[in-house]
């Protein structure tokens, strides 16, 4: 897979688009749903992948409005631990609403940019869903989560990109043209991978490996 130009948004722009967007977004999501993408089922799949535990800790990487919580909270149960980091405020206000509404006492919300957040050891998953791809740094924060987090903690994640038998001249969205998964492939261990959607998703996963610590 090549390395293409990136062209995403810088944080500032980012936040201020996704702050406008927050009031819509989870409505937003019938768009997904209206071109076929089985948003929710890869959802469940990327959480599926992480293996986790009643009781563990898990961190959602650009949890947005929280649109993952449900899923990790049947994972983990109501003895473990999520932590929702977003770059944007008013995305976790949406989330924390969405906390408050279930009533689940285990959800932890930071405002953080990804980029520099520091991934606690004791974490035993990382979730991001359409997060990754979206900046530009990705592998940044790829390559140091393998660093940070313990041998064995699982990452998972689900996001869209250009397809390899696509045009690239067709390429209006910057973020379609990351391609974090080969960054999982490059520094985690038993890395499995899912391309949905003819090509234009993807579902990957891998362990922290050994060597990296």
């Amino acid at each position: 897979m090549k390395k293409l130009i990136n062209m995403a948004w810088t944080k500032s722009e980012f936040r201020e688009n996704y702050s406008k967007l927050a009031g819509i977004y989870d409505p937003g999501m019938w768009l997904y749903r209206g071109i076929g993408l089985r948003i929710e089922r890869y959802r469940q799949t990327a959480v599926n992948a992480l293996l986790l535990k009643p009781g563990d800790t898990v961190i959602d990487l650009g949890c947005g409005t929280g649109l993952n919580f449900s899923y990790l909270h049947d994972a983990v149960g109501e003895g473990g631990r999520i932590i929702g980091v977003d770059l944007t405020p008013a995305m976790l206000d949406q989330a924390k609403r969405k906390v408050t509404k279930a009533g689940w006492n285990n959800v932890n919300l930071v405002e953080a940019d990804m980029s520099r957040y520091s991934f606690p050891a004791n974490a035993n998953g990382v979730l991001a869903t359409l997060s990754l791809a979206t900046i530009p740094d990705y592998e940044n924060v790829i390559a140091r989560a393998a660093r940070e987090l313990s041998v064995g903690t699982a990452i998972a994640e689900f996001d869209l990109q250009w397809p390899d038998n696509w045009p690239k001249w067709l390429a209006h969205f910057a973020a379609l043209l990351n391609r974090p998964a080969d960054a999982i492939l490059k520094y985690f261990d038993a890395v499995e991978t899912r391309t949905v959607y003819f090509g234009a998703g993807v579902i990957c996963s891998g362990i922290v490996p050994q060597s990296e610590q």
